[in-house]
């Protein structure tokens, strides 16, 4: 990513402007840049709370990018643990043309260069190549039989709540989502709080 790139995504903030009524009315969605994109998927209130699942798309290189399975897989966990952990598979592009590729509880070390725009070439200690495709579609990569995800830092959100759209108020009681990375899920943030006449809420999206 170029130096304005990285400066532009510093300085990255999107917002989500919701209308509520006596109940949700309609909600419009704005975003700084056409390349960055937020979408509210589901919205349900209940009992003075009400739950957003917010899903964030933003562009990134994925030759730079660590890679996370879709698929979970039991961690390394005593099997008396009446809910062990899961793991995900990942793969991380390191310099001068290393990688590691972490599988259950070990990680296996390699080589790597990209053939193409979307094909990367992996070749581990002990000589097994694998060939790994990148869709940019779907921004999943195939690698050995498994669909992986990019594994991007998880931004910052903040709730504001106003009248009149012109003085804002950050609203506390917010049980935000604690992820150290965004691997393509939906955010689900829930807002305790009881819904008032002629009330905006904002989700102010902030990329560190």
């Amino acid at each position: 990513m170029s130096p304005d790139g990285r400066s532009f995504f510093n300085r990255l903030t999107q917002k989500l402007f919701l209308c509520f009524l006596v109940s949700l009315s309609f909600f419009d969605l704005k975003a700084d840049s056409p390349k960055y994109s937020a979408e509210i998927l589901n919205v349900n209130y209940s009992k003075n709370k009400f739950d957003l699942s917010v899903c964030l798309s933003r562009p990134f290189d994925w030759r730079l990018t660590p890679f996370v399975s879709k698929k979970t897989f039991p961690g390394n966990a005593p099997p008396w643990l009446p809910d062990p952990p899961r793991t995900r598979h990942r793969i991380t592009w390191g310099t001068e043309g290393m990688f590691d590729w972490f599988q259950y509880d070990f990680i296996q070390l390699g080589n790597y260069q990209f053939a193409d725009e979307v094909t990367v070439r992996t070749e581990l200690w002990g000589g097994k190549v694998i060939i790994g495709k990148f869709n940019p579609e779907t921004n999943t990569l195939l690698y050995d039989g498994l669909e992986y995800v990019p594994f991007l830092p998880a931004p910052k959100f903040t709730v504001r709540v106003s009248e009149n759209m012109k003085t804002w108020e950050t609203i506390e009681s917010v049980e935000i989502p604690i992820r150290d990375s965004d691997n393509g899920d939906c955010f689900r943030i829930s807002i305790n709080r009881a819904i008032k006449k002629y009330e905006y809420i904002t989700v102010n999206v902030s990329y560190q």
